[in-house]
């Protein structure tokens, strides 16, 4: 029989990290870019929040690969009183994301 399982691979920005007992927790916010028809640049629109549980040690790096499945989600008020959504992954693996050329 076949394990059924739902996997989330995301690559961001690595923040906030913090280390327990139990584990260590941060998160990693994924830009959401688009070109500005007016401008010719790159601009973000938008963020998203992944919470990431870990039993492993974070890398030392400022963009992290995220492999694991979704517990759950929050909603919480930005600092500007808009509305803020975040994911919540317990994560299989966290691992120093690698550069590209890309500009965005």
């Amino acid at each position: 029989m076949v394990k059924n399982e739902a996997k989330i691979t995301v690559t961001g920005w690595l923040n906030d990290t913090k280390s327990f007992d139990w584990g260590n927790v941060g998160k990693v916010a994924v830009d959401q870019r688009r070109k500005n028809d007016d401008t010719g640049e790159w601009e973000t629109v938008d963020k998203t929040v992944y919470d990431v549980v870990y039993e492993g040690n974070f890398p030392d790096a400022k963009q992290a690969t995220v492999t694991g499945r979704i517990t759950g989600t929050t909603v919480y008020e930005k600092r500007d009183g808009t509305t803020g959504f975040s994911i919540k992954v317990r994560a299989d693996s966290v691992i120093a994301a690698v550069e590209t050329d890309v500009p965005f």
